[in-house]
């Protein structure tokens, strides 16, 4: 093996541990049972046609957000947020995924616009 591909082999195993460490990195559980997200916020129709809102992490689960335990500002359909949250237990109105309560919004980044097919 040339030095050119032993620096290439290297740095293309490093580029794969970063990202390997990046995506453990998206939904964690604290020994405390909190949990540290990344997804997207997403606003859905319940059956009765009532609105719902729903936290869909980068690992593919689904989190149910109800408003009154967002901060303000959060409920934006195609955002994308990092947060803190903690798991609740008791029922559910939307039935979209496990109910979070949002303990603090790390950051949070709009939704990227489409262009239309007008």
């Amino acid at each position: 093996m040339t030095t050119v591909q032993r620096v290439q082999w290297c740095g293309a195993l490093s580029l794969a541990l970063l990202l390997g460490a990046a995506c453990t990195g998206q939904e964690d559980k604290a020994s405390n049972g909190d949990l540290k997200l990344q997804g997207t916020v997403h606003v859905v129709q319940a059956t009765d046609g009532s609105t719902c809102w729903k936290l869909e992490s980068s690992k593919g689960k689904t989190y149910e957000l109800q408003p009154a335990q967002v901060p303000h500002g959060m409920l934006v359909d195609g955002a994308h947020a990092f947060l803190l949250a903690k798991p609740r237990t008791g029922g559910s109105f939307c039935n979209v995924g496990q109910i979070i309560d949002v303990m603090q919004l790390d950051s949070m980044q709009a939704p990227t616009a489409t262009a239309s097919s007008d």
